[in-house]
């Protein structure tokens, strides 16, 4: 099974109900002989009625199939990934992230 994952801007602020989000890279990474697309970014909640918090986190879409293979319709770069089912895998790839990166959450789509 493969996803498409659309690239977004990096550093572009998108906002939301309660604050935004910013991605600050893309990065190629690699495991277990293969190559995993990471997102880094951070989330600021600046307009909630709770109050004000924010978090730095990584998404990773899953591994590369094909880098950047075709645009959308609105001409922005996707590229073909396999998403990450396995929680065992799942747990590994975030602890080797965690372990380089200060994060907050890790995600997979």
């Amino acid at each position: 099974m493969k996803n498409e994952y659309v690239h977004a801007e990096i550093g572009e602020e998108v906002r939301f109900i309660s604050g935004y989000y910013i991605i600050d890279e893309e990065r190629r990474m690699g495991h277990n002989g293969r190559e995993l697309l990471v997102v880094i970014g951070h989330a600021i909640v600046d307009n909630s009625c709770c109050g004000q918090t924010g978090c730095r986190y990584a998404l990773v879409p899953g591994y590369i199939v094909n880098w950047k293979s075709h645009k959308n319709d609105q001409g922005i770069d996707v590229t073909d990934v396999q998403p990450i089912r396995d929680e065992n895998e799942q747990r590994t790839i975030a602890k080797n992230l965690q372990a380089n990166e200060v994060l907050q959450q890790v995600n997979f789509t």
